[in-house]
């Protein structure tokens, strides 16, 4: 699924290309109506007729287009995109809503597995109750960080998958950062010390920023615009190198499913609580 760094990809590449822009219909080639939640086709079309695009942005994991009067948002889940053009009709199958403007140019979201969906609001209220903190706007400070981990007992992974207390993470940023701050993806986040969240609050933001300046990271099928590539998988240190050497210290990188995720990390650099224990006891006893 597109994380952060891909939806900002999206909203870069469509933004010069869709602001200002005049609805005129809208339409579901392929007739998956359920693309447009809680939406008919005619209540999407009567809703977006004649707005005007004002603004392409980020909310998390969610484009959002600033209408007239309103708002559209679009959540690509896993294989979502938008195209400006299509170059081969027979992708009509799988394109699941077509926006035509003004001009007669078109927007269509192509989508194979039929998983994305788009919602028409009046306001984004709804979105906010949802969506945690952005981890690259000024609120996101160390201090902020340090007092919502100390007041949590959860584990690391799931907490910062958690799209109500830090908005935009997936699972391919988690364990990156994760990995480079040394922290166990099960560790209870009250028990972090304050290097090892100091370290985390600048690895998640250095992280993002680069994976954004390398266009996202295409994994297995994310792509932006017509076939635009992330570049970030070269970057990339534990996440999918499982049964590889770990950078830091060549122990094998092993994959195991925490909160249902798989998930990647160095058993060594980035002990348990469990075995960090048996290593004291083990020191002690010697």
């Amino acid at each position: 699924m597109p994380e952060l760094p891909e939806v900002e990809t999206v909203v870069n590449h469509l933004s010069s290309k869709l602001r200002g822009k005049i609805i005129s219909s809208s339409d579901s080639p392929n007739g998956y109506i359920r693309v447009f939640h809680k939406f008919s086709l005619k209540e999407c079309d009567t809703f977006l007729y004649n707005q005007a695009i004002e603004k392409v942005w980020r909310r998390g994991k969610y484009i959002i287009l600033s209408l007239t009067k309103g708002f559209l948002c679009i959540h690509l889940r896993m294989t979502g995109k938008f195209l400006t053009t299509l170059e081969n009709p027979k992708d009509l199958k799988y394109i699941s809503a077509e926006f035509t403007f003004a001009d007669q140019s078109k927007l269509y979201f192509k989508d194979v597995r039929k998983f994305g969906r788009i919602y028409c609001c009046q306001t984004l209220n709804w979105l906010e109750e949802k969506l945690g903190l952005e981890p690259l706007s000024p609120s996101f400070t160390l201090s902020w960080l340090k007092a919502n981990l100390k007041t949590k007992q959860r584990k690391m992974k799931p907490l910062l998958l958690d799209q109500s207390f830090i908005a935009g993470l997936g699972n391919i940023y988690t364990d990156e950062a994760l990995w480079r701050t040394g922290i166990h993806p099960e560790k209870i986040s009250s028990t972090l010390t304050q290097s090892m969240v100091k370290t985390l609050h600048f690895s998640i933001i250095d992280i993002l920023n680069k994976a954004i300046e390398a266009k996202g990271t295409t994994f297995l099928s994310f792509s932006y615009g017509e076939n635009g590539k992330g570049e970030f998988k070269d970057n990339l240190q534990v996440f999918g190198k499982q049964g590889l050497p770990c950078p830091k210290c060549n122990t094998v990188i092993v994959k195991e499913f925490i909160a249902q995720r798989g998930t990647h990390f160095c058993p060594s650099c980035q002990q348990s609580t469990h075995k960090l224990q048996e290593n004291s006891h083990a020191n002690i006893t010697r």
